[in-house]
């Protein structure tokens, strides 16, 4: 369901501020999140970063705004929700995105005794960039926990590998892929509000399943990406409307 964004007046005119460290196309207008982060300016913030992760520009850009009383994409708390893999399975199994079990602890006993070999590991802790792990016996296990929970200081999220792991961009929920992909990407962004990410999903027997997202390094981001951002940007900008639910 589309809804009208909320935006602030000023002189007839209604304003979407976009505040991005990201180089967009020539012709997006943009503030540098330094200096919204000095300002107390009051419009509708579309917050564009290619990290959102907590202690992260991307996140203090949207938490500034929160406190400003801003209406911002995305808010604070999806940022906090989707970067825990937990948090992120459990919100989007209940909006009817498909996921598979998961557990989250760090105890290696404890997944062997849940899962059979291969398992995916997922970090929890909210510093990791790494994405996943894949452990195909004991002692990658053990690495991958580890590892994963920065010398186990913090639980991981452990999955079944049951297919294929596929690792795609999502940018405003629109992908590359076929129509099994667009579906979780769309609703994905239509849950958590991300711009700018990276899906990990696994593919069993044509099937598409949730696994963890997390954010996109720069130098990922293409220049056909940075046009779909800029043209997403305008479409919202030009139409004051978006997706809020």
């Amino acid at each position: 369901m589309t809804h009208a964004i909320p935006k602030f007046q000023s002189s007839g005119v209604l304003w979407v501020l976009v505040v991005s460290n990201i180089d967009l196309t020539k012709n997006t207008s943009k503030m540098e999140p330094a200096a919204f982060l000095n300002s107390s300016i009051k419009d509708f913030i579309l917050n564009i970063n290619n990290d959102y992760r907590y202690m992260k520009t991307g996140y203090y850009v949207s938490l500034h705004a929160e406190i400003l009383g801003n209406p911002v994409i995305p808010s604070s708390e999806n940022i906090i929700d989707a970067s825990r893999p937990p948090i992120l399975l459990l919100k989007a199994s209940k909006a009817g995105i498909p996921t598979l079990p998961y557990l989250v602890t760090g105890s290696v006993k404890q997944i062997t005794s849940t899962f059979a070999f291969p398992v995916v590991v997922f970090a929890v802790n909210p510093f990791s960039y790494d994405g996943f792990k894949i452990a195909r016996n004991r002692s990658g296990l053990y690495r991958a926990v580890k590892s994963s929970g920065m010398n186990y200081k913090f639980a991981v999220c452990a999955q079944p590998f049951m297919g294929e792991m596929i690792s795609f961009k999502s940018i405003f929920g629109k992908c590359q892929l076929d129509e099994s992909f667009r579906r979780i990407s769309e609703k994905v962004y239509e849950v958590f509000k991300i711009p700018v990410c990276k899906l990990h999903v696994q593919q069993i027997e044509g099937d598409v399943y949730l696994c963890g997202l997390q954010p996109l390094k720069k130098e990922e981001l293409l220049p056909s990406d940075l046009k779909m951002i800029s043209e997403e940007i305008s479409q919202i900008s030009k139409h004051g409307e978006h997706t809020l639910d």
